[in-house]
């Protein structure tokens, strides 16, 4: 009777053995299964965010459905949207495959209102004068100052890929100014070249400037890290130039009876190479913009200057003073400052505004013939200009002033 009763014994204990550990296994499986889901969803959610912000950028910077761009959607990126879950339950993820393409070759156009302000270093033009007392007389030059004057711009860009592109573009400046001044009783006044008892009828004078500046730039360039917040373009070409001066002079008695004017031409065109570097840092849709290049110029320089006097003894006389064209090399340097803005895409493309100040400086590019050594004339008022030396002088030309610039890619 005992020995079956502790084979029950036994058999009852063996069962309890084997059944008392499997709840804790039970729920150990279920903690790991349900940790490995949540970090797979929080893998999902990265790649998901990750996906959100590239597609983000990439529109920024292309044009949906046209021709300019086009995105390709990562290949999971509906599974892992669509089916988190799933996919985690499987315990697979997928390799994100993004692929941002370079946009599609395009153009764009560009128009430009400037309000530039140009200068030279031969903008004296007359001379007042304080002959008393006789054993220190005074002598004070009159310039010219131009001021700010409308211009124009316009530009063609086209780019077969993001960082690459050949530009053509175009400005013209024709800016006029004038002065004048008048002599006291005890004064009078001259041109640079006579400043003597020559002058003594002379009470009035004026002076005008006309200048004319046209500047062609055709440059090819190479964007680094074109999808990068900052950008650096460098850029190489040619630029053409032509800078026309014309100053005058005009001095009178105070009843216009005697009179001595001049006018001085100068002319230079030339073309040359041109490189420089364009940085722009993005934020959001504006942008930060610095540019500097520099050119040499080879050309032509012409200069040349007319005389007119007019006595009441004589009448008018005309002369003038010529020079031959000469081959001359002309260095240069332009920079701008700016600041862009971006609208937001349409179906008519990306429309920038630009609003910036830029300047620029031609070495030695305005010539000019000065009429150092004039003999004191026999008859007053003089009835002609009678030169004895000269002086061949060369300026700077410069132009500066803010401006605006609207462009438009298709």
């Amino acid at each position: 009777m005992i020995r079956p009763a502790i084979l029950v014994f036994l058999l009852c204990l063996a069962s309890s053995a084997a059944v008392a550990p499997r709840p804790s296994f039970a729920a150990t499986l279920d903690e790991r299964v349900l940790a490995r889901l949540d970090a797979l969803e929080k893998e999902n959610a990265a790649l998901r965010a990750r996906i959100s912000r590239i597609e983000a950028a990439k529109a920024l910077k292309t044009e949906p459905n046209s021709a300019l761009a086009t995105t390709r959607r990562p290949r999971n990126a509906d599974a892992l949207t669509a089916e988190p879950n799933a996919t985690a339950a499987r315990g697979v993820v997928q390799t994100v495959d993004v692929s941002l393409a370079n946009p599609r070759p395009h153009f764009e156009i560009s128009g430009s209102l400037l309000y530039l302000q140009p200068g030279a270093g031969n903008l004296e033009y007359g001379t007042l004068i304080t002959p008393l007392p006789l054993a220190t007389p005074n002598w004070a030059n009159q310039s010219l100052n131009p001021n700010f004057s409308p211009a124009f711009g316009v530009g063609v860009r086209y780019m077969p890929s993001a960082s690459n592109d050949i530009e053509l573009n175009w400005t013209h400046l024709d800016s006029t100014a004038s002065a004048a001044f008048s002599a006291s009783p005890t004064q009078m006044v001259g041109p640079p070249y006579l400043i003597g008892p020559e002058s003594a009828l002379y009470k009035n004078g004026s002076g005008a400037v006309q200048s004319k500046y046209d500047a062609v730039n055709l440059d090819g360039g190479h964007t680094f890290c074109a999808v990068c917040p900052f950008q650096l373009r460098v850029f190489g070409g040619v630029e053409y130039a032509r800078m026309g001066q014309n100053l005058s002079g005009l001095f009178q008695s105070s009843d216009g009876t005697a009179s001595n004017g001049y006018a001085t031409t100068s002319l230079f065109n030339g073309a040359g190479p041109r490189l420089g570097l364009k940085g722009q840092y993005e934020l959001g849709d504006f942008k930060l913009i610095g540019e500097l290049a520099a050119a040499g110029l080879i050309g032509t320089s012409q200069s040349r200057i007319n005389f007119s006097t007019n006595s009441p003894a004589v009448g008018p006389n005309n002369q003038a003073l010529t020079s031959p064209s000469a081959t001359q090399v002309i260095p240069s340097i332009d920079a701008r400052l700016a600041a862009s803005y971006t609208f937001p895409l349409s179906s008519y493309g990306p429309v920038t505004i630009e609003l910036g100040y830029k300047t620029a400086v031609y070495f030695n590019s305005v010539s000019q013939y000065s009429l150092t050594n004039v003999p004191t004339s026999l008859t007053l008022p003089p009835v002609g200009i009678y030169l004895a030396t000269e002086q061949h002088l060369q300026s700077n030309f410069t132009d500066q002033g803010p401006y605006m610039t609207g462009s438009w890619a298709f």
